[in-house]
């Protein structure tokens, strides 16, 4: 089963979630380009999986879903569903692609929507998943971010939305440090030289003031990599407005301290949350070395 390939349609998808909030015209032609992209390697998938013997793997998108249906062999239940709807999501793509020709925001949301639909039925009447329950987190290669991007979606799921805004917090937060450590040369300063000595009230304050110090250049770090990153301003004032603050302690453990009042958070701030790391985290995984 090509799986691992519709997970990736999940990310391609999520990814055109993310430009179509964007402002600029330009980055609604990228969504509904994008998201006809996440469609066409799900339709590729199919035939992967399902393979006609005899009959050549379709090149273009139309043709995509003509070999399909045409091994569905007359049974209407595994014909590629949301056809005419898909077809209008190809037409807008080759506008944008080749004439330049950008959708009205309304329109690329509308068309966007028929993607969504697309993907709850198609994912379910091919390979028996739903597409809500494939979980993009299984691309982040960084180990210490992925489980903790699962350990909020099991928050998530268990309806534990504190657990899903704190370890979101704590994704953000192990993805950017990766990234800065790749950036940046760090070194340990403490302890000092045995040559130095300090007393408890001396040594209290020099530490207080290196917690400052390092405290203002973290923020003015975090805050140049969301830039570079291209992070959505709207997105990343809301995440930070909902999930606790965090503060790592020296044995590498965080606790979450939770100033703003949460009474009011719901599900779907939750879900944000989690989606806005996850995304956060690929965004990173994307801009980091990769060996051979």
């Amino acid at each position: 089963m090509e799986l691992h390939q519709v997970v990736l349609c999940r990310a391609l998808y999520a990814e055109a979630e993310t430009y179509l909030g964007r402002n600029e015209g330009i980055h609604v032609g990228l969504a509904v380009s994008i998201a006809q992209d996440a469609v066409e390697l799900f339709l590729r998938a199919v035939m992967k999986d399902r393979p006609v013997p005899g009959r050549k793997i379709a090149d273009d998108f139309i043709s995509c879903m003509d070999y399909i249906d045409a091994a569905a062999n007359h049974d209407e239940n595994k014909y590629v569903p949301f056809r005419a709807r898909l077809i209008e999501l190809n037409k807008a793509r080759v506008n944008f692609k080749h004439y330049g020709l950008i959708p009205d925001k309304a329109d690329a949301r509308r068309l966007l929507g028929y993607v969504g639909d697309f993907f709850d039925v198609a994912a379910v009447r091919f390979f028996d998943v739903r597409f809500a329950d494939l979980s993009v987190t299984d691309l982040v290669t960084s180990t210490a971010v992925r489980e903790r991007l699962k350990q909020a979606e099991r928050g998530l799921r268990e309806e534990e939305l504190e657990s899903a805004f704190g370890y979101s917090a704590e994704a953000v937060d192990v993805a950017m440090g990766e990234l800065v450590a790749l950036l940046t040369r760090r070194w340990s300063r403490w302890p000092p030289p045995s040559s130095m000595r300090f007393d408890d009230a001396a040594m209290r304050l020099v530490r207080d003031l290196e917690g400052y110090v390092d405290g203002t250049a973290s923020r003015s770090e975090r805050m140049a990599i969301m830039l570079a990153l291209a992070v959505n301003i709207t997105d990343l004032v809301r995440f930070e407005s909902i999930v606790p603050f965090i503060h790592r302690m020296a044995a590498g453990n965080y606790v979450w301290d939770r100033m703003q009042d949460a009474s009011g958070l719901t599900i779907s701030d939750a879900e944000f949350a989690v989606s806005f790391s996850t995304k956060f985290a690929l965004a990173v995984q994307g801009r980091m070395p990769h060996s051979d």
